[in-house]
């Protein structure tokens, strides 16, 4: 069209191939509103194919947009000195927007018989960035609800488990009571997992993360997975040699790997093949992924790719929102791929999906690499369930029911248990009794002073107390300070069994 500008304008060649190479798109149209002349960038932006000169602008945009289109060129020739300007669909591309700016045309163009001016603005990229943004913020907000939710009904758990606990100690297995209280128990830890996968979207959990070898994690993972998949679905596996270590928490990377490979299961009712495998991503490699939120450094991919049904372009934005669900009522809980995005950005990682309808799905994990020592071996030590315990400890938990249930279980330990319900009273007890207590078990989220503060307050004035920190959730930076202070976790909900573990391990020479 370069050679038609001259003509149309008067103009040199040399402006008329300026105008040509703009990067924002320009058109004239005739009194008619039909193409007088196009430069290359409108030609692209509305993917116009052949000579455009004498076509309709209008039959460019959706049909509902045209009338919208009509009414701004009206109000562009009434105002000779001012501008009308619309964001329209394209046809080709109807969820797609350009922002079109229409004005009189420049006198040397309206001598040559052009009246209106048009320029285009392709925002389409900007609107990708701001649905991008909406989405991160909708989730953070939606995390910070289910984190919240989760800590109140984690403290409803803890009560009703650990009552189960001390019931079940009464009866012997077999009678009638046993086995309702037993199903009360069960029941609850369902319950329960359903709140870490909350915790685990809202990026909540108490994580125990060590170096380790994705190997190490997907091998035993093997035959359960074959097991969830069925016989009409082939597993394959696949790792690179030089994938490096990763600092994860095993446990949470093994639901990582099943609630995915329990996604693509749903998505291959006919058959099909579910592969796993891993790959080093270097840093000068991390470019060539187009995934520009990702930093140049070293990551550990870890791949789950099916052979299924795909996922639809219109619901791909939300796969990650805690319970949405394309499954029957009953079938799905919709907190599947909600976790796995939790315990993904926890461990401070990426995922991504790419699907294509009736083409597969892939889901590819990126977790920072970590070249840093020799991988630890997990302690398999159990603790002497039977073992009768002697020590002081001071207990300070805000909620009741969860503070007599927990005291309870470190009475019927053979512990002295003093309990309180707030930070401040914790103190004043310790300056009272000097000190004298050998255990401090304290909950995180309390009115107040929380647990991290009282127990710098407290080793402040007593460096050798011992401390666990029970967390329905801990939110990062007081993970952190935790871990200055060498405290020892408890998540909430847990067992009897759980809290005489945690109590080993915080002060061992406790047994008697």
């Amino acid at each position: 069209m370069v050679d038609r500008l001259p003509d149309v304008l008067g103009m040199p060649v040399r402006i008329s191939a300026m105008v040509e190479a703009l990067p924002c798109g320009l058109a004239l149209l005739d009194p008619q509103g039909r193409f007088l002349f196009c430069n290359s960038a409108f030609i692209a932006s509305f993917g116009i194919e052949g000579d455009p000169r004498g076509q309709d602008p209008a039959q460019l945009l959706i049909a509902e947009d045209r009338a919208d289109f009509v009414a701004a060129m009206d109000s562009a020739r009434a105002n000779e000195s001012g501008t009308s300007e619309l964001r329209a669909r394209l046809a080709n591309h109807s969820d797609e927007y350009v922002t079109l700016v229409m004005a009189h045309s420049p006198p040397a163009a309206a001598m040559a018989g052009s009246e209106l001016l048009i320029g285009v603005r392709d925002i389409r990229e900007q609107l990708r960035l701001e649905a991008k943004v909406a989405q991160v913020t909708k989730m953070q907000a939606v995390g910070q609800l289910a984190g919240g939710v989760a800590h109140d009904f984690n403290n409803v758990l803890t009560a009703v488990l650990g009552l189960c606990d001390q019931l079940l100690t009464r009866h012997m297995p077999g009678d009638t009571d046993f086995d309702d209280i037993d199903q009360i128990r069960i029941n609850a830890n369902r319950a329960a997992a359903l709140v870490r996968q909350l915790l685990a979207f809202a990026r909540q959990q108490t994580l125990q993360p060590r170096l380790l070898d994705l190997r190490d994690v997907l091998d035993p993972l093997r035959p359960l997975l074959q097991r969830l998949l069925g016989p009409a679905i082939e597993l394959e596996y696949s790792y690179s040699h030089a994938a490096g270590r990763v600092r994860a928490d095993p446990g949470q990377l093994e639901q990582v790997v099943v609630n995915l490979a329990v996604n693509a299961r749903d998505a291959m009712l006919d058959g099909g093949r579910l592969s796993v495998a891993t790959r080093l991503i270097t840093p000068d490699a991390v470019a060539g992924l187009n995934q520009p939120i990702m930093p140049a450094i070293g990551f550990v991919e870890l791949s789950v790719n099916d052979t299924g049904t795909g996922i639809a372009p219109e619901i791909a934005s939300r796969i990650f929102e805690p319970f949405f669900t394309t499954k029957p009522l009953g079938h799905g809980t919709g907190l599947g791929l909600a976790s796995v995005y939790g315990i993904v950005k926890q461990s401070e990682g990426f995922i991504f999906m790419h699907s294509r309808p009736e083409g597969g799905t892939r889901f590819s994990v990126y977790l920072p690499a970590d070249g840093s020592g020799a991988i630890a071996a997990a302690s398999t030590a159990e603790p002497e369930a039977a073992a009768t315990l002697r020590g002081r400890v001071l207990l300070v938990e805000d909620e009741r029911a969860v503070r007599l249930v927990v005291e309870r279980s470190l009475q019927r330990m053979g512990l002295d248990v003093t309990s309180v319900g707030d930070a401040a009273d914790a103190l004043d007890m310790l300056q009272d009794t000097n000190g004298d207590f050998d255990l401090l078990i304290t909950d995180l989220v309390m009115p107040g002073m929380d647990g991290v503060q009282l127990v710098h307050a407290a080793q402040e004035r007593y460096p050798t107390l011992r401390t666990i920190l029970m967390s329905g959730y801990a939110e990062p930076p007081q993970r952190a300070a935790a871990g200055e202070y060498g405290m020892h976790f408890l998540a909430k909900p847990f067992a009897s069994s759980e809290l005489l573990a945690v109590v080993h391990q915080a002060f061992p020479s406790l047994k008697f």
